[in-house]
C-alpha cells in the first residue's frame, strides 16, 4: 500500500512539473502500473452561456504491468471516455464559482474507464480546477 501512495504521489509530482508528461525525471522512476493521461478541459454550461472551464489530469492505475502496457495502447479509447465522463460531469454539476465535488467526479470517471478496460484499478485525479469565464 505505501509503494502503490509513493507511486501515485510520484506520479502527481512528476505531472504537476511537466505539463503532463508521464516521462520520469533523472533519479526518479514511476511505478510501470501508473498511466499518465493529458490534462483534459471541457466548459462548464449554464442554461445560456459559458460559465467556466473544468480542467482535469488524470493517472490511471492498472492492475498489472501488462494492463499497464495494455492502457497505453488503447489511450484514445480512454482519453474520450474520460472526455464525455468529464463534458457529463461539467454539465450536470460543475460551477465556475463553487468548490467541485471530486468524490463525485472520482465515481463517474472510475465507472466509464473500467467500462472500457476492467484493467483500470482506480482513476487518480492529479490536478483538478474550475474557473469562471
Amino acid at each position: 500500500m505505501r509503494k502503490s501512495l509513493r507511486a501515485a504521489i510520484l506520479a502527481a509530482a512528476l505531472l504537476a512539473g511537466s505539463g503532463a508528461s508521464a516521462t520520469p525525471r533523472q533519479g526518479m522512476e514511476m511505478d510501470a502500473r501508473f498511466v499518465a493521461l493529458d490534462e483534459i478541459a471541457t466548459p462548464i454550461l449554464s442554461q445560456s452561456r459559458i460559465e467556466g472551464t473544468l480542467s482535469v489530469t488524470l493517472v490511471l492505475r492498472a492492475t498489472s504491468v501488462d494492463t499497464a502496457r495494455t492502457l497505453r495502447k488503447r489511450m484514445p479509447e480512454l482519453r474520450a471516455a474520460s472526455l464525455a465522463a468529464t463534458m457529463e460531469f461539467s454539465r450536470l454539476y460543475a460551477s465556475g464559482y463553487t468548490t467541485i465535488d471530486v468524490a463525485r467526479l472520482s465515481g463517474d470517471l472510475n465507472a466509464a474507464l473500467k467500462r472500457v478496460d476492467p484493467g483500470v484499478e482506480r482513476v487518480l485525479i492529479v490536478s483538478l480546477s474550475a474557473l469562471p469565464a
